[in-house]
């Protein structure tokens, strides 16, 4: 995944967590109609002034936007495997512990 894509993904993950839609993103960084909708469709990528404007909205760092563990979606790119790993390890060790419960409880 590039460059790019992380912007994009963090993009989209922290203008959703503050409940704004690409429009209203767009507005409040006083750019032209469809601008956040033309990066996240890769068609553009903005320049660092916009970017800054861009973090400043969302109430976050920069250098957070480009933070390719930033979102789900990044992990999930990125390290699918790692993660899937330990997702599965920590189910794992979770259901271990209900079903001995559930013995003992059964048993007596």
């Amino acid at each position: 995944m590039d460059l790019q894509d992380i912007f994009i993904n963090n993009l989209k993950y922290f203008r959703k967590k503050k409940n704004m839609t690409q429009n209203d993103l767009t507005l409040a960084i006083d750019k032209s109609y469809n601008y956040i909708n033309g990066i996240e469709q890769k068609k553009y990528f903005p320049q660092p002034d916009v970017i800054e404007k861009i973090a400043k909205t969302l109430e976050i760092k920069p250098m957070q936007l480009f933070d390719e563990n930033g979102c789900l979606e990044n992990v999930l790119k990125n390290d699918k495997e790692n993660f899937k790993s330990e997702i599965i390890e920590k189910l794992s060790v979770l259901l271990k512990e209900d079903i001995k419960k559930e013995i003992e409880r059964v048993l007596g």
